[in-house]
Formats: C-alpha cells, structure tokens, sequence
C-alpha cells in the first residue's frame, strides 16, 4: 500500500495455540538470524537449493513434489526398503547459549512408529548413515521427533560424546497426518540451566531443564531427516523448515 512502511521487525505476539512463536521475528533482522524454506523449488541430485547432503543411503531418495494435494510443494524422503533413509543441513552456524531459538517443522509420516523423522541441530561429524546426526554418540545433537518403534515424540541430546541422554514426551504422531512439531530453547549463560521444549501441534509435549548434555556453547547447523524402520519402506514428507535465533 502507498505510503506504508514498517519501522521494525515484525514478530509473532501472544498465540494461544502455538505460544512458543512468541517473540520471535518472521524475517531476519537487526536482532534476530530468521530461515524459512517451503520447498517450492525443484529438488536436483537429493539436495534442495541452499541445503547440503549429510547422507544418503543408497536406494533412498529426496525430491520435491509439487501437485494439488501439496500446493506450494513437499520435501518427499522415501526408499526402495528398509532402514534406509537420508539427512540433509544447512550449511549455517547456530550457538546457543544465552539466546532463544526456535526450529519448527510440519511433517507427514506414512507409518509414525516405523520410521525415524528428526530435525534440530547437530555438529555433522558422525556421517556414516543417515542416523548418526542424531542416534549415536560421535556428533554433539539438540533432535526432536519419533524413532522407529514408537510414534511417541522424543527429544536427543549429547554434548561432546558424553552419551546420547533422550526425553520421552507425552504426544504420539499419528499416521497420514500433518502435524507441526518445534523445539524451544530458551538460552542461558550456563549449559545446566538451558531449557529445551519439544512441541507437537503447538502442545507441549516434553521439557528438558538442567541438562548438561545440551550442547549450547558449541557451533551446530540445522538439519532433518528421516529414515525408515525395520518393516517395510514408508515415506515421509516435510511441508517446510523455519528457525529463528537471537543475534
């Protein structure tokens, strides 16, 4: 419009259903590092424009799909069989503590207990299989999502090698569904009294305070991905990736 123009960034304010949007900027600015990808673009070589490769198991795949039951397009994880996945990043650096970051995603599991669909952030040392940025013990991991065996969220987390430490919530995903899940971290000037929230349709489910386990004074980079369980191959899709960080 004429004669309009903003004086600031512009932020979520107070939301009953998804509170944990609250404050933070929905572009980036002055005051706040903001990433948002709907996955509108043509997907080439598994990649998506802007992300990098951590892994692909050979016979899975990642490619966009654009119809009238996913307008705007989806990110599609799939494979030919089982415990067979992929994890891409964000080529970006993110350190946590003393400062609030949220990472959101809206995701759709085939079969929720028979797949692995995580996202957060990880320092992307361990590079063997898919599942090494967030199941084993050899990268430093802030992940949220289900694991193969339950449909029940839970958040990762381990710092230097100490031991992957792991939270079960109180929300499953269900099947064929979309749902918005999100990590909260709200910062502070010591690793032991970072709190760490995991959110499924902006409910809580779990929270995560005093771990010292959480790897907040180290450099992380975002990332998702998905894998499928032990029973058959199923697909997974990610509608799109948000994550706001203050300065």
């Amino acid at each position: 419009m004429a004669g309009t123009h903003f004086k600031g960034p512009l932020y979520y304010g107070p939301s009953k259903k998804y509170a944990y949007r609250e404050g933070f900027a929905m572009a980036s600015c002055a005051e706040q590092v903001v990433f948002f990808d709907d996955f509108n673009r043509v997907v080439t070589t598994n990649v998506p424009s802007g992300w990098a490769a951590a892994i692909i198991d050979t016979g899975a795949t990642v490619t966009q799909l654009a119809t009238d039951n996913y307008p705007g397009g989806v990110l599609n994880f799939a494979s030919d069989g089982t415990t067979e996945g992929a994890s891409i990043y964000l080529p970006k650096q993110i350190q946590l503590s003393g400062k609030r970051f949220m990472m959101e995603v809206r995701v759709w599991s085939e079969d929720a207990d028979d797949t692995d669909v995580q996202f957060g952030l990880s320092n992307l040392t361990a590079t063997s299989n898919p599942e090494d940025l967030w199941t084993t013990t050899d990268t430093d991991v802030i992940a949220f999502g289900v694991l193969d065996g339950s449909a029940v969220t839970t958040m990762l987390v381990d710092k230097n090698n100490g031991g992957t430490s792991a939270v079960t919530g109180s929300i499953s995903l269900s099947d064929g569904t979309w749902h918005t899940l999100a990590i909260l971290v709200e910062g502070n000037e010591t690793d032991a009294n970072m709190t760490v929230r995991g959110y499924v349709d902006g409910e809580l489910s779990l929270k995560w305070t005093g771990a010292t386990t959480v790897p907040g004074d180290l450099v992380l980079a975002p990332f998702i991905g998905a894998r499928t369980g032990g029973d058959a191959a199923h697909n997974v899709y990610f509608d799109y990736v948000r994550f706001a960080v203050e300065r």
